[in-house]
């Protein structure tokens, strides 16, 4: 794998060399092709939570200027790691700000967005592992974004923004979407759609592994970020996957490349507050509402301020913009 990026760094680097002595002619046109990125905050900050924010550059280069549509795919390939309680909380998110957003519950074994969410937004379960039907969610993503007619005839705007909740166990099924449908370049070219992948990590090696096998096949076709669940302990304790070489190699390629590559952690929830949303099947704005259990009202306030305070992070490759706080 190291080998692997260190080759990848030095093509990068002779790309940059040709680029500097590229015929300044070209200079005009090319600067059509410059994205700028907003900036969160500034590198190296220090969040409530204690996360340090990695090195961003101001500029992406891309053959557009913009995406105008985008897919937010949650994973964290162990059960238990997170993912669904990180889903929720976007469900969540998304929902304060009255964005208008579909999701697709592919974890049917355990569907936290259909129990939780689905009388509050739009939930469709996706069985991820029979074969077909995820060639079918590719096609019915066409329909989805484009523009239709009420039965008065106005038009009702196509979605832009699409949340996808991965089962456990499910990396080689998509790393054989990726390699055999051609899945990520099919929905930029003919979708115009960015892909930001979601990975909720723990702090075991096989957290780190996931992350390295999700970039040997999805390379620059994504965005990610990175979901450190404080439930397994402060951020310094992610030792694995701060030394790790190969994670530190791909970061340095993606950010020199300008692939976002975002760290951000997610709030630890007491186990009191927490079971008593899955008990009774609350959204986190239910469990402030109730007035039952007011210390769940509050912790679980806390936990949302936070939860949001960290994906503002990474608003812009999200699909969110300012971000409220309850």
């Amino acid at each position: 794998m190291t080998d692997i990026l260190n080759d990848e760094a030095e093509i990068l680097n002779g790309v940059e060399e040709l680029l500097l002595v590229t015929d300044e002619t070209t200079e005009a046109e090319s600067t059509e092709d410059i994205q700028q990125m907003p900036e969160a905050v500034t590198a190296g900050e220090k969040t409530e939570a204690g996360n340090t924010v990695l090195p961003q550059t101001k500029t992406a280069v891309t053959n557009k200027k913009h995406w105008s549509r985008r897919l937010v795919i949650v994973t964290g390939d162990k059960g238990g790691v997170g993912k669904s309680t990180f889903a929720r909380g976007l469900a969540q998110t998304y929902l304060d700000m009255k964005k208008e957003f579909l999701a697709f519950d592919a974890d049917i074994s355990n569907s936290h967005l259909s129990r939780f969410y689905g009388d509050k937004c739009l939930v469709r379960e996706l069985d991820f592992f029979t074969e077909g039907n995820v060639d079918i969610f590719l096609d019915d993503l066409k329909e989805l974004i484009e523009d239709s007619l009420d039965t008065e005839g106005a038009v009702i705007p196509g979605k832009s923004l699409f949340l996808l909740e991965l089962p456990p166990q499910s990396m080689r099924i998509l790393k054989d979407v990726v390699q055999q449908m051609k899945f990520l370049s099919t929905v930029d070219e003919l979708y115009d759609m960015r892909v930001t992948i979601v990975v909720v990590i723990s702090r075991v090696m096989d957290s780190v592994k996931q992350l390295i096998t999700l970039y040997d096949f999805c390379q620059d076709q994504v965005d990610y970020v990175v979901v450190k669940n404080l439930f397994f302990g402060s951020p310094e304790n992610f030792v694995r996957y701060k030394e790790s070489s190969d994670i530190t190699a791909m970061k340095d390629i993606l950010i020199e490349s300008n692939i976002p590559f975002l760290e951000i952690t997610m709030p630890d929830l007491i186990e009191h507050a927490y079971d008593y949303l899955d008990k009774n099947s609350l959204t986190f704005n239910q469990g402030i509402e109730q007035k039952e259990k007011p210390s769940v009202k509050g912790r679980v306030s806390t936990w949302i301020s936070k939860f949001k305070e960290q994906v503002g992070l990474a608003k812009s490759i999200l699909g969110l913009e300012n971000v409220p706080r309850l």
